[in-house]
């Protein structure tokens, strides 16, 4: 199917794309709008099909202005089917489909026009001029009500427009020959010129109506993407918002209690300087926690500015596993449960820092959520990559809160909710290993245990000439 679609000569590929889907929705308006007015032309073929039988019945021969409205009937029920299956096809119809029904019916509407143009055969010349004028008057209605109804596709509405013309200017040189080849009145002479008027208005008419149904629906498509646009775009910042207000206010009830704690603790040493020995720890741990907090709304800000670059080199994974054990030592220690490791060397290619802070997260959630048992940081190797996996016997996670608890402060333990941590540990970790390329995967189950794992990928022969980095 043929459409008539100028675009600018200096655009570049990606909006020529962008162009052609703004075309394909504006032919496709233009086609449904077609085929609504084309329903809407069954109510004025009627109108004009009885005026016009009211005019000639008994002037001229009665069979053939039957048959001629009998013909006229059948097209506009046919025009008027067709534009029924056409609007039932579109909801559910592809464009190439509606586009090869339309181009298998389109041959109706010149049809119909030539039909109706027909009549003019019968009565030019054979009844009164006022008769003749009512009949050219309806066919210059239905004519110019055809600017409307058709201009919406030109290749319908050019040939609609010829055929009812072409056999109009037919009928009128029929009647001239019939007069011997020689204009006796001037009304032969009108009649041609203007028909030949009638013509170029109805196509220049058509073509600007036609221009400004296609630059109509384009306003219309690009202002319901801009509508879209913003929409999605507030929606963001609704939900930038919304994030911000629960950052605020979960580091704000985060940092409540060890900063009650600091408080109380400075008070009692204040008052009782012998119990310096029973509380400076307890300042330290209330230290440690907002320490702990302020590291892990400094590391998410950064992530969310897209501050974060990896910096990858050779790792040994042997180097990190041992360190981390260490530091996590003391408080597996504290609550009475075991910290063991189990490794299989290796060198991997990732961001040493990086990946500490993952693991490192990983963690200390398994030892603050597992009161009995013990925590296993483990290597496994594994064809082109190492899984480092953090194995904890603690309260584990529903399997439906097991994609959200990587959301920022997100919390779900056993009660729905923890005096314990900030909800940001393992939103981190997402996004850190997204920006190394190292898939994290969980699996757990509630009352006994959490597994977490990190998939990295071993250094290539290639990267091990690069300085090592532990």
């Amino acid at each position: 199917m043929h459409w008539d679609t100028h675009l600018p000569d200096n655009i570049n590929a990606q909006s020529a794309a962008i162009d052609d889907g703004r075309a394909d929705w504006v032919n496709l308006e233009l086609n449904r709008t077609f085929m609504a007015n084309a329903r809407t032309g069954v109510f004025t073929t009627t109108l004009g099909l009885l005026t016009i039988v009211l005019m000639l019945y008994g002037l001229v021969s009665t069979p053939a202005l039957l048959a001629w409205g009998v013909a006229v009937v059948c097209m506009a029920c046919y025009r008027h089917w067709v534009a029924n299956t056409y609007l039932r096809m579109c909801p559910h119809a592809s464009v190439s489909q509606l586009h090869a029904f339309f181009a298998r019916q389109r041959w109706s509407w010149p049809v119909s026009a030539g039909l109706w143009a027909s009549l003019m055969f019968l009565y030019l010349g054979q009844v009164p001029l006022s008769n003749q004028f009512i009949c050219l008057l309806v066919l210059v209605g239905i004519g110019a009500f055809s600017v409307m109804l058709t201009s919406a596709r030109l290749d319908c509405f050019f040939p609609y427009v010829h055929g009812l013309n072409f056999t109009g200017l037919s009928a009128v040189l029929a009647l001239w020959i019939s007069e011997g080849l020689a204009f006796t009145q001037s009304f032969d002479v009108a009649m041609v010129i203007l028909i030949a008027m009638f013509w170029t208005v109805l196509l220049i008419a058509g073509k600007r109506f036609h221009g400004m149904q296609r630059h109509g629906y384009a306003l219309q498509y690009d202002n319901e993407r801009l509508i879209a646009s913003l929409r999605e775009q507030t929606g963001t910042a609704l939900r930038a918002v919304s994030v911000k207000n629960g950052l605020l206010a979960n580091a704000a009830h985060d940092l409540r209690q060890p900063v009650h704690a600091l408080a109380f603790y400075a008070d009692l040493l204040r008052n009782e300087p012998e119990l310096a020995a029973e509380v400076v720890p307890k300042i330290l741990v209330a230290t440690d926690s907002v320490h702990v907090l302020f590291n892990s709304l400094f590391d998410f800000a950064r992530l969310e500015a897209g501050t974060v670059q990896a910096r990858c080199a050779p790792v040994p994974i042997c180097g990190v596993v041992n360190d981390l054990t260490v530091q996590f030592g003391p408080a597996a220690h504290s609550k009475s449960i075991a910290l063991r490791q189990r490794i299989v060397p290796g060198v991997v290619w990732t961001d040493p820092i990086l990946i500490r802070r993952i693991i490192s997260n990983l963690l200390s959630n398994a030892v603050r959520y597992t009161d009995k048992g013990g925590v296993l940081l483990s290597t496994r190797l594994r064809p082109g990559c190492i899984w480092i996996e953090v194995w904890d016997t603690g309260i584990g996670i529903a399997q439906e809160h097991q994609e959200q608890v990587f959301q920022e402060f997100y919390k779900a333990t056993q009660h729905e909710g923890t005096e314990d941590g900030f909800g940001l540990g393992l939103a981190i970790v997402r996004r850190l290993s997204q920006v190394l390329g190292h898939p994290v995967s969980m699996r757990s189950y509630p009352g006994r245990g959490t597994r977490m794992r990190v998939e990295i990928a071993l250094a290539k022969p290639s990267e091990l000439a690069a300085p090592t980095l532990v």
